[in-house]
């Protein structure tokens, strides 16, 4: 059935990239099962982290966008996004008062992970979702230079530096837009696929650091947001909702599992998308992770 649910789901299809830190292997494993489904996008929106994974995706396409990020999330380490160690991190946070690192090596990569400068110049269109910091309002951005919208959507306050973009300062777009469905009707998605990494369950780890519990405690409250938004879009838009593989809840700096959670991804979401029907408006296919998630369709 997956195979037919590409031509069967009204277009423009927007892939819609959640936030959520290190856990953005997760969305590389739902894209590999979304490209043998025969499921392609015709817009994506992202949020932090998926905004990441979104905008390589809309500069090199489904298929080089999968080999691409699986190259990325199977041998990224820690010192490639967070370095230092706890001094240089003090130091850092003593110079600026804002942020524990300088975002220069997350700058290497987004740079050395693209091959245009611009929105105008990706091969589908897309949008990356941050939040303004005088205002607390997301904003969408979807033109103009994309190394400093993916910075802006990916600046976690406390580890990252906010960034200016014309005179205004922007943080993380997680923050008020976690799973950025209202930016993927912006841009015009007739129905749209949701590729959530966070798990809904609970922590099977407690957060051992600081930013751990601030962060962990951010993401509940975001999911709940998400869990009330969701069925609202649903009722006027079809919605895949990709599920989310129970995850070992590690530190929020911690890469070391992304290679077992990417291919754990890819097949709890082939698995999912082998019976899946074609969601209509009012029917929701999917739903937000839980341990006892089976195939769910939720009239709305």
């Amino acid at each position: 059935m997956a195979h037919h649910l590409g031509d069967a789901l009204p277009h423009p299809i927007a892939f819609v990239f959640s936030g959520g830190a290190n856990l953005g292997a997760v969305q590389a494993g739902m894209l590999r099962a979304l490209r043998d489904a025969g499921i392609q996008p015709d817009l994506i929106v992202g949020s932090s982290v998926g905004a990441l994974n979104g905008g390589l995706v809309a500069n090199h396409g489904l298929e080089q966008g999968v080999a691409l990020l699986e190259r990325i999330w199977r041998n990224i380490r820690r010192e490639d996004v967070f370095p230092g160690n706890v001094w240089s991190q003090a130091l850092c946070l003593i110079r600026s008062r804002l942020h524990l690192f300088p975002n220069d090596k997350l700058a290497e990569l987004i740079c050395s992970s693209l091959t245009v400068d611009t929105f105008d110049e990706l091969l589908l269109p897309f949008g990356a979702v941050a939040t303004d910091l005088e205002s607390q309002q997301g904003v969408l951005f979807n033109c103009g230079h994309l190394e400093p919208a993916l910075l802006a959507s990916t600046a976690i306050p406390g580890l990252f530096p906010p960034i200016e973009i014309d005179g205004k300062r922007y943080i993380d777009g997680g923050f008020t837009a976690n799973v950025p469905l209202h930016a993927a009707l912006m841009m015009g998605a007739a129905s749209i696929v949701v590729l959530d990494v966070n798990s809904t369950c609970e922590p099977r780890r407690q957060p051992r650091t600081i930013v751990d519990m601030i962060l962990t405690m951010i993401q509940s409250g975001l999911r709940r947001r998400a869990e009330i938004e969701v069925p609202m879009i649903a009722a006027f838009t079809p919605v895949i909702y990709l599920p989310a593989p129970c995850l070992e809840h590690g530190q929020v700096l911690d890469f070391e599992g992304s290679s077992a959670l990417l291919d754990q991804a890819a097949q709890v979401a082939s698995e999912f998308l082998a019976s899946c029907p074609v969601p209509a408006p009012g029917l929701m296919v999917g739903a937000l992770h839980h341990h006892t998630d089976e195939l769910v369709c939720v009239t709305v």
